[in-house]
């Protein structure tokens, strides 16, 4: 007999960890963070969704994730007062990342949706350009674009002497 809310904490225990980082590389703030994580997981509970693999199931949540964060995003920038850009990185980025890597996670902070989307599902997360095109229902060509002006920005910031040198 199907157990839902054991489905349920299968999932949570599964990918909350990996969706976390995603939406606190979109979001930057670990409250609203989590507020995303719980949307994304009571639509996943009360949507009867039939998945054809594991992997489409990781699709899905990172899509459902994503389009969550783009709603609290169009909802903050229209009804806050306070700007998402003052968030001072910073305080927020702890651990075990050394200087580099934390530079290099604010430049991605930095970037606009289109381009921080693209660069945490294909280097963050590990998807193929194919993949990453599924999930954010855009063309390989449009990923593979993206990534490059990802790339260009980051190594254009690198230059400009943005980031910590070894």
């Amino acid at each position: 007999m199907y157990d839902r809310n054991a489905d349920l904490e299968a999932v949570i225990h599964t990918y909350s960890d990996m969706l976390y980082k995603i939406c606190f590389v979109i979001l930057k703030n670990e409250h609203d963070t989590k507020d995303v994580l719980q949307d994304t997981f009571m639509i996943y509970y009360t949507k009867s969704h039939k998945f054809v693999s594991e992997e489409h199931k990781k699709a899905w949540l990172i899509r459902v994730s994503q389009n969550k964060c783009k709603e609290f995003l169009r909802f903050h920038k229209k009804h806050a007062s306070v700007s998402l850009d003052k968030i001072d990185e910073s305080e927020i980025i702890t651990g075990s990342l050394n200087e580099y890597e934390k530079e290099l996670l604010s430049m991605i902070w930095d970037m606009n949706l289109k381009l921080k989307s693209v660069v945490i599902l294909h280097y963050i997360v590990g998807y193929s350009v194919d993949e990453t095109a599924d999930i954010l229902k855009i063309s390989s060509a449009a990923v593979k674009k993206r990534l490059q002006r990802a790339r260009e920005q980051l190594r254009s910031d690198y230059e400009g002497g943005l980031v910590y040198e070894k």
